[in-house]
């Protein structure tokens, strides 16, 4: 696993993954995006550290030079608060990882595209989205494998027009809003389970924290003085992680004119 280190002034740290910012921006796409945007808020006022941990778009692509404009206000956003001093890593996850330059060259953002370790705060953070981090995952990690590789990626910005990836984006994201709305709590709930072992066997080395994202059920688990932690998601949960500089807690932004799950 690649190690990286990087020290900072404020030891706290926010973490989110499974936003999932739609394309098309509806009157609950906006509601969501104005309350995301309320945490951004008080991460660039704490001056902590934000961890995205994949998922953060619903859909990500870069065609060169051609980027989205549904997402031109998240861009400016984010781009805020590394102006005014917050770091910010970015995890791909399965419905982003087709990340180009844009992100961390034009806004700044350190980009990470895959499972990657980092110290922090004099402790050792193992960050992986989730998806494929199974190794009895064999069919998806086969997937994985082609649909992120270069030749398949340059295929597609070549020979593909970006208002059909659009269009492909928006059947995607149906596909999957079905697929979660067929698992009950107690399927995710073991779905994060079988992560454990792998938790452990990361806590047996020198990391201190393994934090995922993937699975949209919150949960954070102490084994011993080392703790996992899965985020949940900013869809149902609205659920984030939060770093001290000591402790790792798992914490809800309580929503106001939107539907919102409790934490199990």
């Amino acid at each position: 696993m690649p190690v990286d280190y990087f020290d900072l002034m404020n030891d706290s740290a926010y973490f989110l993954s499974d936003v999932h910012l739609r394309i098309q921006a509806d009157d609950i796409e906006r509601e969501r995006r104005r309350e995301l945007f309320l945490l951004l808020d008080k991460i660039k006022e704490e001056q902590a550290t934000l961890f995205i941990v994949g998922d953060w778009f619903d859909f990500y692509f870069e065609f060169g030079h051609v980027i989205s404009q549904a997402y031109t206000d998240v861009y400016a956003k984010m781009r805020e608060l590394i102006e005014a001093g917050v770091t910010i890593h970015y995890f791909g996850g399965n419905h982003d990882y087709w990340l180009g330059s844009f992100m961390s060259d034009k806004i700044g953002v350190q980009i990470h595209r895959s499972g990657t370790t980092l110290e922090f705060a004099g402790k050792q953070f193992y960050f992986h989205h989730g998806d494929g981090l199974n190794e009895d995952d064999v069919n998806y990690r086969r997937l994985q494998s082609v649909i992120q590789h270069p030749v398949f990626i340059w295929i597609l910005k070549w020979l593909i027009h970006p208002n059909i990836m659009h269009w492909l984006a928006k059947w995607l994201s149906a596909r999957s809003k079905l697929k979660y709305r067929k698992e009950t709590p107690l399927d995710l709930l073991n779905l994060v389970r079988k992560n454990y072992s792998i938790a452990e066997e990361l806590f047996a080395g020198n990391v201190d924290f393994m934090i995922t994202g993937h699975i949209h059920y919150p949960k954070l688990k102490s084994f011993g003085e080392k703790s996992f932690l899965t985020i949940g998601d900013f869809i149902n949960y609205f659920s984030y992680g939060f770093f001290d500089g000591v402790n790792l807690s798992l914490k809800q932004w309580h929503v106001k004119q939107l539907e919102q799950r409790e934490l199990p």
